[in-house]
């Protein structure tokens, strides 16, 4: 059962409200701007490697920028001030001035495009008007665009994770714990099917630095709560973008049944203790766990070849739970590549549990049908 508790009797609800009118701080402000981020994360490294950041091709200033040969063939169009995916556009040219956007699932003209970033500009007036030309990524996961996992982060706290497939419309969603189990939506959430569709759980190929960036992004906002969206593409982790004002939540797209709530509440308030600098003992976690992990040993942590985890994901996807099995047992294995094996231990769980989701969601026939095909069966039998 969702809760009804209110955004005013809800700490984290209240801040993604008051976030969602008006950013609380210059940090969180200049967070928001993607351009800025870039900047400031182009040199910052963890156990030793980099976060991947989108290639900008061009930054626009008006519509009248946007033209054919700023789009190329395969781009991201984004509108550099905006949040809640306004503006974003995942276009590739099918001919002379006409794209196909993997966000809308539609085709677009040159000329729509621009009508429709004129538009979007029009909702922010109090921001300038720029736009952001960027490589796409390709994923891991099935599809032309790269699932977007949305960490849900309280400082150093993983609250949840909302991995987003917008390779289908409306975008197939799945939320995921802390600790990258998947959650049981009727029981644990709910949603507006006009706006999302459930989808199958799957465990990021990059999932450890994928957390421990999250981890590390969030702690250097001074924000109890933002959510870091990170992609998981072939190359491994990228940088999507902070977001302190989540839609879903504010909207209420997504709601949440009591007990995840207070949850969420609960995580909100420690965070706002350690940002204030006082003592917090959070409990025993995969947030924690690669807390208290050498990032340089994260870092190195083996990963499933490239080529087995998309035919694993695939399967597990699109066709059943023996995809998350068999990466399951995959990841078992790669222990005997060296790693953390509490880590991989961590992971394993994970890809079992969404498994296990994904057989508990396989749909089943209707009783009458069920009655009938095993009387055809006993009759090919006899």
């Amino acid at each position: 059962m969702t809760s009804d508790k209110t955004a005013a009797k809800s700490p984290f609800l209240n801040f993604v409200t008051a976030e969602f009118w008006n950013r609380g701080s210059q940090q969180r402000r200049d967070l928001s701007n993607k351009t800025y981020v870039h900047q400031l994360l182009e040199d910052k490294t963890l156990g030793g490697e980099s976060i991947g950041l989108p290639k900008q091709h061009a930054v626009l200033n008006s519509v009248g920028e946007i033209t054919s040969e700023a789009l190329g063939d395969r781009v991201a169009l984004k509108f550099a001030n905006g949040w809640s995916a306004k503006g974003v556009m995942l276009l590739e040219r099918l001919g002379e001035d006409r794209y196909f956007d993997h966000m809308a699932l539609r085709e677009w003209t040159l000329d729509g495009i621009r009508e429709k970033q004129a538009a979007v500009a029009a909702t922010f007036p109090g921001k300038k008007a720029a736009w952001i030309v960027e490589e796409l990524l390709r994923g891991a996961q099935p599809g032309a665009v790269p699932f977007d996992y949305k960490f849900y982060m309280f400082q150093g706290q993983i609250g949840m994770v909302a991995q987003i497939d917008r390779n289908y419309s409306p975008p197939r969603m799945v939320k995921l714990d802390g600790d990258l189990k998947p959650f049981v939506p009727g029981r644990d959430y709910k949603f507006r099917p006009s706006d999302i569709q459930p989808g199958a759980p799957v465990v990021p190929r990059s999932a450890v630095m994928l957390s421990r960036w999250a981890i590390e992004l969030a702690k250097m906002t001074d924000a109890p709560f933002v959510r870091v969206d990170l992609y998981d593409t072939e190359e491994g982790p990228y940088f999507g973008e902070f977001t302190f004002s989540s839609g879903a939540e504010f909207k209420r797209t997504v709601t949440y049944s009591d007990e995840l709530l207070a949850h969420f509440d609960a995580l909100f308030v420690d965070a706002e203790r350690a940002l204030r600098g006082e003592p917090v003992e959070p409990p025993s976690s995969w947030s924690t766990l690669l807390q208290s992990t050498p990032a340089s040993t994260l870092a190195t942590h083996p990963r499933i070849s490239l080529a087995q985890y998309q035919r694993f994901s695939n399967y597990h996807y699109t066709r059943g739970s023996l995809g998350g099995f068999r990466m399951a047992k995959a990841q078992e294995e790669l222990l005997e590549k060296g790693g953390d094996a509490t880590v991989n231990a961590y992971l394993t769980d994970a890809h079992r549990a969404a498994g296990r989701r994904s057989l508990v969601r396989r749909p089943q026939s209707p009783p009458v049908l069920r009655k009938v095909t095993r009387k055809i069966k006993r009759t090919l039998r006899g």
